[in-house]
């Protein structure tokens, strides 16, 4: 230990042998936590319990900020309580370790310095030891509360369960709750001293408090829990993600050392006497299933795992797995954990291949007179043998999903689709299995239309009734019987509700609406794939009752309202009448407001089939946004994307759902790059795409962002600048006849006053123009990630990707993870990190003529198949095939039709 210490009047060196000094301590390991401490300081100030009465050790592990000259000016007043130490920097765990020796107390706690202690914290404390602390009791819970940067409290950690009945003594070993933290936790010293307890330095950079309190619980014997509802612990949650919480998933150590020296040793020290006790088993599941849960999430750091230590990580999983009963597994509720997880730990780590007891009736389309049955399993594909009606029958189609975690298919889940019959049964592997739903489990060995009939009234929910009497007058006489009955304010929605019922339902609305082909791209922007598939289904096929939806306010509106589209206001009620007769829903996007427009608890389910249009082709990995989304039809473009989704994967969609039948907007896209002669073609393109990790705060009550004002500083920023002001990329443009145009992404455009950009650079916004004449005059485009690089490709416009920042790009803040298609294998041009390699590979591709290098145009004619302009008339057939059952494509060579069952 190097640096200062401040003198302290009684034992410098330690506690005194009797008696402690003192009945709580407070270590605090600081590390560059100067702008935290003061909060911490004040809350100590105002604690109710006077505050020279804790021990507060302070043990500053190397800080290169002003953390430990603050503590030092602080304490230099309050020496007969407040210990201050250096130490040079050596991780929390010995920093804990430091302060443990120097503790003269009877009860010890390990606070964050980042953290604020309520106001009454070391009263409710003292009140609790009173009544409870010379029994059995050798382990408190306090109640930790998430301190958010707005000042805000908020009572929402995963494991606050434990205090739902308010402040009292646990047995573990009746209900086997979890304690995690030590910073909201308080030991018996002498427990501690006694059994040569010391954090483990190994175990980082998290779990490292789990594990001390797992080791203190085993080696006491003790089982009790004193969990303090009234005592109050403020955890903050950095918004800018620099805690270690927030921060670690990059970190080998968090894939190996944790596991090994974390879950592993506790398991194996309590297996070495007997079964593991539940509530360690939930300690460790809680930890293990946050794992997989983060894999799971659409926006998570996990993608930072480095997959060197993927192989290591599955083999320690299993390990631990192997000494955690499969109950356990089976009955945890200390948190959500969704099914395939939850399978994941208890079936993914026996070695075997592990076959379904259970073969799950998922879905059942009665238009179609299909249903789809899903069951899990690891390893090989089990083989199958499907019999309806005594008949031994082929799937409609069929999938199988990869539930990938940390580089491994850890679980599969096999989804099928058959005719519906009046008798079913499966075989897998030789054996017949059970049938059963989410609600029903088994022993049915076959699954009979009258098992059907329930599930089938499940997914339809409950319907309002068809009122196809009522007329106007009608309506108008019942509503006015319900309002002279109401009087609450829920009572007024629900008759609003009500009110809407009836209208949906007369016979104008119905007549209206009937059967409605509903289309829309974005709710307050247009001009994507659903504004040019409607554009060309009003001309070709004017009987489709078809209508646009968007808002009043977007700037799209009068366009198409000039051009004769019928449109609806978003979020009217003319738009909820329209969406309750609606025999499909078509939209470029797949946000939940665009899938899940209407409450179901109040309108029942939708009677639409939602057709996704997509708003640039899939080449990442969105398994995990798009998969729980209610797609019929998933529009895709390329061969490769096709296979990617509905092949064999992470996806849970087939052929049924995924058709290859290219964007309705490339038609035009098509027609409008070749009505411009090729000496016309003189724009350069500088496209970027966004980086959510550099968004401003968002201003409160809004939706709006203010600006990031570390966002010059950023490499997107400095590697942008470069490039648009670069001499080099001027003299090229210049010596070539070309245009530099800057379209940069909506959320670039309020920095572009910091850019300085030279006047030869024309800035476009995508509000402003139509991105399609841009792209129709292009003759080269400089993008990074963005999926606008498929639009330039299908024109065969020369590419260069300018990935500078390509290790941490796929960080996880995006939706996307890294998919099939490999930038340098699959892409369409030259990837450059530098703006230096940019202007070379532009160079080369100016030297040609501004054509692509021949490798690039013949992975271009390979992935885009349907530069035909049918691609409208190949999604709507593909729309009106979804009813019958039927997927009508057409040839892409000759444009012929055929009937695939």
């Amino acid at each position: 230990m190097s640096g200062d210490m401040l003198p302290r009047p009684e034992n410098p060196e330690g506690p005194m042998p009797g008696a402690p000094t003192f009945r709580f301590a407070a270590v605090l390991a600081t590390y560059n936590v100067a702008r935290f401490l003061p909060d911490l300081l004040t809350s100590l100030e105002r604690q109710t319990y006077p505050i020279r009465r804790v021990q507060l050790v302070f043990v500053d592990d190397g800080s290169t900020d002003d953390s430990y000259e603050i503590l030092r000016n602080w304490a230099a007043d309050r020496t007969d309580h407040v210990t201050v130490v250096r130490q040079e920097n050596a991780w929390v765990a010995a920093a804990r370790n430091t302060g443990m020796r120097l503790v003269d107390a009877e009860w010890v706690t390990f606070a964050d310095p980042d953290d604020v202690f309520d106001d009454g914290y070391f009263s409710e404390v003292d009140k609790f030891v009173d009544i409870h602390g010379q029994g059995t009791v050798n382990l408190l819970a306090t109640h930790q509360m998430r301190l958010f940067e707005s000042g805000e409290l908020r009572n929402t950690h995963p494991l606050r369960k434990k205090f739902a009945k308010g402040s009292r003594v646990i047995d573990l070993h009746l209900e086997p709750f979890i304690q995690l933290a030590v910073n909201s936790s308080f030991f018996r010293a002498s427990d501690i001293r006694s059994n040569a307890l010391e954090f483990d330095g190994r175990v980082r950079p998290v779990f490292e408090d789990a594990h001390f309190i797992g080791k203190y619980l085993l080696r006491t014997e003790a089982h009790h829990l004193g969990v303090l509802a009234s005592a109050k612990y403020h955890y903050r949650v950095r918004g800018d993600g620099t805690s270690l919480m927030e921060s670690h998933h990059d970190k080998p150590g968090k894939y190996t050392d944790v596991v090994e020296h974390g879950l592993l040793d506790l398991a194996e020290t309590a297996a070495s006497v007997g079964p593991l006790p539940r509530w360690l088993e939930n300690t460790l599941l809680y930890d293990l299933f946050w794992y997989f849960k983060n894999e799971r999430a659409i926006e998570s750091r996990t993608a930072l795992a480095p997959p060197n230590v993927f192989d290591r990580f599955h083999s320690l999983v299993a390990r631990v797995r192997a000494l955690i009963s499969d109950e356990a597994v089976r009955t945890f509720d200390l948190m959500g954990v969704e099914t395939s997880v939850r399978q994941a730990v208890l079936i993914g780590y026996t070695g075997n291949s592990e076959r379904p007891d259970v073969v799950r009736l998922t879905r059942v389309d009665e238009r179609t007179q299909q249903i789809r049955m899903s069951y899990w399993f690891t390893g090989d594909q089990p083989e199958e043998q499907w019999i309806v009606d005594e008949r031994v029958v082929q799937p409609l189609y069929a999938t199988v999903q990869d539930y990938i975690f940390y580089g491994k298919a850890v679980l599969r889940q096999r989804h099928v689709w058959l005719a519906r019959g009046i008798r079913s049964r499966v075989v897998l592997d030789g054996q017949r299995r059970a049938f059963g739903t989410d609600a029903m489990v088994g022993p049915e060995l076959e699954l009979t239309a009258r098992q059907l009939h329930p599930l089938i009234m499940d997914q339809r929910g409950r319907s309002l009734p068809e009122w196809d009497g009522l007329d106007r007058s009608a309506t108008r006489w019942a509503l006015s019987g319900l309002r002279r009955s109401i009087s609450t304010a829920l009572e007024k929605k629900r008759l609003a509700d009500v009110a809407l019922g009836f209208r949906a339902r007369v016979r104008s609305t119905r007549r209206r609406f009937g059967n409605a082909w509903v289309f829309m791209d974005r709710d307050n922007q247009a001009n994507d794939n659903a504004e040019h598939l409607y554009r060309w289904v009003r001309q070709h096929h004017p009987e489709i009752n078809a209508w646009f939806v968007l808002t009043r306010s977007s700037p799209d509106w009068h366009r198409l309202a000039d051009e004769g589209f019928r449109l609806i206001a978003h979020g009217s009620e003319e738009w909820r009448a329209l969406l309750l007769h609606a025999a499909h829903l078509v939209s470029s996007h797949i946000d939940a407001y665009v899938v899940q427009p209407l409450d179901v608890r109040r309108y029942g389910p939708p009677k639409y089939r939602f057709t996704w249009l997509q708003h640039g082709v899939t080449n990442y990995d969105i398994s995990r946004w798009i998969n729980p989304k209610p797609v019929e039809l998933l529009v895709v473009v390329t061969p490769q994307e096709r296979e990617a989704i509905a092949g064999p994967g992470p996806y849970s969609f087939s052929d049924r759902e995924v058709v290859l039948t290219g964007f309705p907007r490339h038609d035009e896209l098509l027609r409008k790059r070749e009505s411009v002669a090729v000496a016309d073609r003189d724009a350069i393109l500088i496209m970027p795409t966004w980086r959510k990790r550099l968004s401003g705060r968002q201003v409160k009550g809004s939706n709006t962002r203010a600006k990031n004002p570390a966002f010059l500083e950023s490499d997107y920023a400095r590697a942008w600048i470069d490039l648009l002001t670069s001499a080099a990329l001027h003299d090229l443009a210049a010596s070539a006849g070309k245009r530099i145009v800057f379209m940069p992404h909506p959320n670039l455009e309020p920095y572009l006053s910091d850019f300085d950009l030279p006047p030869a650079v024309e800035v476009r916004g995508y509000a402003e123009v139509n991105v399609q004449d841009v792209l129709a005059r292009g003759a080269a485009m400089i993008t990074d990630y963005s999926s606008i690089a498929f639009d330039a490709a299908f024109l065969d416009m020369p590419l260069v990707y300018f990935q500078f920042d390509a290790e941490t790009f796929f960080d996880g803040t995006h939706v996307g993870r890294r998919g099939y298609f490999d930038y340098g294998r699959d892409g369409f041009g030259r990837v450059s990190r530098s703006a230096d390699e940019v202007i070379d590979a532009l160079a080369v591709i100016a030297e040609s003529g501004f054509t692509s290098e021949p490798q690039f145009t013949v992975r271009s004619a390979e992935a885009f198949v349907t530069r035909d302009e049918l691609n409208c008339q190949r999604v709507f057939d593909a729309m009106q095939g979804m009813d019958s059952g039927r997927r009508i494509r057409k040839s892409l060579a000759k444009g012929a039709m055929s009937d695939e069952e």
